[in-house]
């Protein structure tokens, strides 16, 4: 990828899927028993390293309890989409969509409807890191996964794990005897 002047590092910032959020929510990382990946979440959106964008955040109306921690803890953390350098990706990325006979008709039209498009359009012109629990699939056609968009437009995707080990997180609970 190459930098334009006034983008930040791709190692500087992630933006992160919905998907990121309500997984770890429900079922990696319950905030009952990992209190300190949602302190995480916070502290590294407060550093200016992690964030999602407006659109995520309309996707994420449940549970009850994320919508109460989000507002509480990252209510700042969901920058605006509708930059002009924004909207002319994503179009060219519904173009390449829409255009492309490897997607079915149902796959571009989820896809014209989601807030994915908007996510990698958001990373490619800030020079961000894409974080996403979908994986890179050739062969789809019924669906847009976010890694083969991010690879088609030359963005950084990457998973929560490596994510986490990009910003040098350490979860450590030992005790000494």
């Amino acid at each position: 990828m190459t930098d334009s002047p006034g983008r930040r590092s791709p190692a500087g910032l992630y933006v992160l899927d919905a998907n990121v959020l309500m997984t770890a929510w429900h079922d990696h990382y319950p905030i009952d028993l990992y209190p300190g990946f949602w302190d995480c979440l916070e502290r590294y959106s407060r550093k200016g390293s992690l964030l999602s964008i407006d659109r995520i955040r309309s996707e994420l109306a449940s549970p009850d309890e994320l919508v109460d921690w989000l507002n509480e803890n990252w209510s700042g953390s969901f920058a605006f989409s509708g930059e002009q350098e924004v909207v002319e990706v994503y179009s060219d990325m519904q173009n390449w969509v829409q255009g492309s006979a490897r997607f079915l008709a149902v796959g571009k039209h989820e896809f014209a409807g989601s807030a994915d498009g908007w996510l990698a359009a958001y990373a490619r012109v800030h020079g961000a890191i894409l974080v996403t629990n979908e994986v890179f699939d050739p062969n789809v056609k019924r669906r847009v996964p976010l890694p083969n968009l991010c690879r088609e437009f030359d963005i950084t995707c990457r998973n929560t794990v490596e994510m986490l080990r990009g910003l040098g997180v350490r979860f450590d609970l030992r005790q000494t005897v």
